[in-house]
């Protein structure tokens, strides 16, 4: 319970926030020009507030975080620095174990979480950053990635950024040294990095599009395809391999539904029939359902939502790219609709939590 009341506390103060930019967006078009600097000021302060309140969490809140806490405690007494899974992470951890405490580690990897992902949005977005940020906010695998499995969440931010260079200044070498430091720092991101490589030379959204169709025909039958695959490479077992063989009590199709469906369906709506035409998005979007193949053909496994970051955790760029940048059909006060829209969306998502 102590897990759920802290996810609530906060949940109260991303209402008022999302309440008030949506405020915010309406004042501006009634003053006929929307408060930016205000924005950017309010989002800033927020998103240090979450880095602080995620990072400032006991160690009782998140499956994960005793583990953490447990490697940490390790690398307090070793006399050496030594690589257990992820070198970046491992040589952060050892770090501040010689210099800081648990605490600070989880501020700072809080802070990455974070910052990298809002530095990404506005790299993209500009001005309208604040909306894909809200996304990321209410999305079902920010707390997910916030406490329990905190390292691929920091990882996917740092991929985030990759492509947030990307689009900006189409540097790749610099896109390329984010991309590894993301893998670095967990090796699950290298499923989407090998995905986006891929996606850079096979261009047909049609025909992935009919490949991710058929990969819900596989989760729906559960054949599980991938654990041959696992066997017959024999690398990574230790994390893909369970990722691909264990049947968990949970199910994820609601969520998948929900979350993955939506997203890609829109995506694949506004390239296939709108003719969306920008190279960086369609790149993102070949990317983005490949790397989700994966994910729904092990629907049923207990690792599920897990692997749905890998590739959901793009979903915020995915959604709001073609509705802010040269969008084909143009919304008026397409700010305050989208906010008005993300708040009905996040309380339907959040109202159990909120009135408990």
């Amino acid at each position: 319970m102590e897990e759920i009341f802290f996810i609530q506390n906060y949940y109260y103060y991303l209402t008022a926030f999302i309440c008030l930019l949506t405020f915010l967006s309406f004042s501006g078009y009634l003053s006929n020009k929307l408060p930016h600097r205000f924005i950017t000021v309010t989002v800033i302060l927020f998103a240090l507030f979450t880095a602080f309140y995620i990072g400032g969490r006991s160690s009782n809140i998140g499956t994960d975080t005793p583990r953490y806490e447990q490697a940490f405690r390790f690398y307090e007494s070793a006399q050496r620095f030594i690589i257990r899974k992820d070198v970046f992470y491992d040589l952060l951890s050892y770090s501040f174990s010689r210099l800081l405490g648990f605490q600070e580690l989880l501020v700072f990897c809080a802070s990455i979480y974070i910052l990298g992902a809002l530095y990404s949005f506005r790299k993209i977005f500009k001005n309208d950053f604040y909306l894909p940020f809200i996304v990321f906010l209410i999305s079902p695998y920010f707390f997910t990635s916030g406490i329990n499995v905190m390292r691929s969440g920091v990882a996917a931010s740092l991929f985030l950024v990759g492509l947030g260079v990307y689009y900006d200044k189409r540097k790749l070498a610099k896109t390329v040294f984010w991309f590894l430091g993301s893998v670095f720092f967990h090796i699950s991101m290298v499923v989407p990095l090998l995905f986006f490589v891929i996606a850079r030379y096979l261009k047909n959204t049609k025909i992935i599009f009919v490949c991710w169709l058929f990969s819900i025909l596989l989760g729906i039958l559960n054949i599980n395809v991938i654990q041959a695959v696992v066997e017959s490479l024999g690398i990574f077992e230790s994390r893909v391999g369970d990722y691909a063989v264990n049947e968990g009590e949970r199910n994820f199709w609601v969520n998948f539904g929900i979350f993955g469906v939506i997203p890609v369906v829109f995506a694949v709506f506004n390239v296939l029939f709108l003719k969306y035409r920008d190279d960086f998005y369609i790149w993102l979007l070949n990317g983005y359902m490949l790397t989700h193949i994966p994910y729904i053909i092990l629907l049923n496994s207990q690792f599920a939502l897990r692997l749905g970051y890998l590739a959901e955790f793009m979903m915020p760029i995915l959604l709001v790219f073609p509705l802010v940048i040269s969008p084909k059909i143009v919304l008026r006060f397409k700010n305050l609709k989208i906010m008005v829209v993300l708040l009905v969306v996040f309380l339907i998502k959040a109202y159990k939590i909120l009135i408990i």
